[in-house]
């Protein structure tokens, strides 16, 4: 009897406007939005590699006289895309893809590209069809499942058969759910096929259970909003009540919670822009610098000869004494700029996890969650970037900044000087190992689709068990 059910719903589906639409829009948006999105990835890599390659013989080139005229010498490093980002831009999109990293301090850079208009009104890709189009789609299709039998005077037909009001809710709900099913399968089948005749090699590395669990937690997705259709459609008894209240959650959960989380968030724990803590770490080191400025000239004047061109050159003990002054000052300007920056960095990391924890109580909340996370540019790879980055800063700490010594003097002079063996063209490069599925899998993001569907499905049937047929 469910089956019986669930193909009728599949027939009228099929033949409905409604699903028409959908699967055209399916067709269209997610093959194309795929190849799109994979014609970006080959761009954004190539660029990267180039820039590479560029990195690679400046440094060979590089000569220590440079650095030396360049007290704000900094290198280069780079996000490098992934081929799973074709599914979600994410953090790729709204953040640069390379960091600056300097002496005391690490930086966003400019973005490598511009993506003409997308970046004044998004981009479309297999992220945005799912989440927006799919759920609106999901509710269309529910809205209306049980109010259209009320109206019709069928539901007390059907109730009054042996057909218990669960098979009756199992049926619609499944044979609904298929027809929904079926474009969102056929064009993400289609986009793939694509990607591979394209040459992303599907096989290689983890791509397909990256792909494996964004499809399984797409349909988990759109079952959420089609339960919740369906609950609407079966708690009241008008067609157009069901239209309003329908669109109303789907209003609140995919347009409304997730920015109101945002803006909370913002609101709840206000952050400073980053370019008033660039002032502020540039305020703070240039007073520190001034100060160990003035100590060391005058230092130097007291340990320093004049040679026969009458020019003033250190002394033996000029060294040793710069170093009793100068380690002071430059171990405290790195913590004062550093302790900016992480204050910054921590601020702003706990402001972007409460307004994604806040985000994730809505269906899409978690459902972007998951998806970017999965995709590689989510917030956990966009951390792991700046940890990593670090990790490089200090490794150039150790083997360049360190050992290269420029102290400009208030009155115009400078002193230069190196310790050790300093060879810009073996410094390692810096590279951004890949994560692991398992460390993208995001078990709270589940858990929280789960509750709304298995929620959804209990009150749907609460509501048919409830419906009294006189």
């Amino acid at each position: 009897m469910v089956w019986t059910i669930a193909q009728k719903e599949i027939r009228e589906n099929l033949l409905s406007l409604r699903f028409v639409l959908l699967f055209l829009l399916a067709v269209v948006f997610i093959p194309s939005s795929l190849y799109t999105n994979y014609r970006a990835y080959l761009s954004r890599l190539a660029d990267q590699q180039q820039i590479e390659q560029s990195n690679r013989d400046y440094l060979r080139k590089l000569k220590l006289s440079q650095i030396f005229t360049n007290p704000k010498f900094s290198l280069d490093v780079y996000w490098p895309p992934a081929p799973t980002s074709v599914f979600a831009a994410g953090f790729e999109e709204v953040h640069p893809r390379h960091l600056v990293v300097g002496k005391n301090s690490i930086e966003y850079g400019a973005p490598l590209d511009v993506q003409s208009s997308s970046g004044l009104f998004g981009s479309i890709d297999y992220l945005f069809v799912v989440q927006f189009i799919f759920s609106l789609f999901a509710v269309l299709l529910s809205f209306d499942a049980i109010t259209r039998e009320k109206e019709h005077g069928t539901l007390r037909s059907i109730l009054s058969n042996p057909v218990g009001r669960a098979v009756l809710a199992t049926g619609k709900l499944l044979g609904g759910y298929i027809t929904l099913a079926i474009p969102l399968l056929i064009a993400f089948l289609v986009g793939i096929l694509i990607l591979e005749i394209s040459g992303l090699n599907i096989f290689s590395g983890d791509f397909l259970p990256r792909t494996a669990w964004i499809l399984a937690l797409s349909f988990l997705y759109i079952a959420v909003f089609f339960l919740m259709g369906l609950l609407v459609s079966s708690l009241v008894s008008s067609t157009y009540s069901a239209l309003v209240l329908s669109l109303a959650f789907w209003l609140t959960a995919v347009l409304v919670l997730p920015r109101a989380a945002s803006l909370a968030a913002q609101l709840w724990q206000p952050v400073k822009s980053r370019q008033v803590t660039w002032l502020d770490k540039a305020s703070v080191e240039s007073s520190i610098e001034m100060e160990k400025g003035r100590l060391l000239e005058e230092a130097y004047r007291k340990n320093s000869v004049v040679d026969k061109e009458g020019q003033r050159v250190a002394g033996e003990a000029w060294q040793k004494k710069r170093d009793e002054i100068a380690a002071p000052y430059e171990e405290h300007a790195a913590q004062a700029i550093r302790r900016l920056e992480n204050d910054y960095r921590t601020r702003k990391a706990a402001q972007l996890a409460l307004g994604l924890r806040l985000a994730r109580f809505s269906p899409a909340g978690a459902f972007v969650s998951f998806i970017t996370e999965m995709a590689d540019t989510g917030i956990r790879e966009e951390n792991w970037f700046m940890a990593e980055a670090e990790h490089y800063r200090e490794m150039l700490q150790r083997e360049l900044f360190s050992k290269i010594q420029f102290d400009v003097f208030p009155t115009g002079g400078v002193s230069m000087g190196i310790r050790g063996m300093v060879n810009p063209a073996q410094l390692p490069e810096f590279r951004l190992p890949r994560s692991l599925v398992r460390d993208s899998l995001r078990g709270a993001d589940i858990a929280i689709l789960l509750v709304w569907f298995l929620a959804a499905a209990a009150l749907t049937y609460v509501a048919l068990a409830r419906y009294d047929v006189r």
